[in-house]
């Protein structure tokens, strides 16, 4: 077993999302782990599951926090779903609609993989790896 990490080097805002992961992911069941989700406010929430930096950067935001497995990932279907929209002739709108809910993807995920990646020393190229 691995000691863990002083997470005082850390922002305030990863701790108190590390300690919601820590007790999240701690829970024996789905029903548990949705009641301690839902016991914050509606912003607590978004606070602790969303990543604006990840929305707007994609990829790179993997990449920068070194999660490069699955920033390359991430990338490689982004860009395969771009290509496949583009061979397909989809309207500005469809590709817009899938930029958004790719940016949402990424904004929806960066924070478990970071917790993952830095608490439990996930090297995974799977960036859905503890999604419940």
């Amino acid at each position: 077993m691995t000691t863990p990490q002083d997470r005082s080097t850390l922002a305030e805002i990863w701790q108190r999302r590390f300690a919601f992961y820590d007790q999240y992911a701690a829970a024996p069941t789905k029903e548990e782990a949705n009641a301690i989700f839902r016991s914050g406010s509606f912003w607590t929430r978004i606070r602790l599951t969303s990543n604006f930096l990840a929305f707007f950067f994609g990829p790179i935001y993997f990449f920068v926090k070194g999660m490069w497995r699955k920033g390359l990932v991430l990338l490689g279907i982004t860009v395969s779903v771009s290509v496949a929209l583009g061979v397909l002739g989809a309207s500005d709108s469809v590709t817009r609609a899938f930029s958004f809910g790719f940016a949402a993807l990424f904004m929806g995920i960066a924070n478990q993989a970071y917790y993952l990646h830095w608490v439990r020393k996930s090297e995974s190229w799977n960036p859905f790896e503890g999604v419940r």
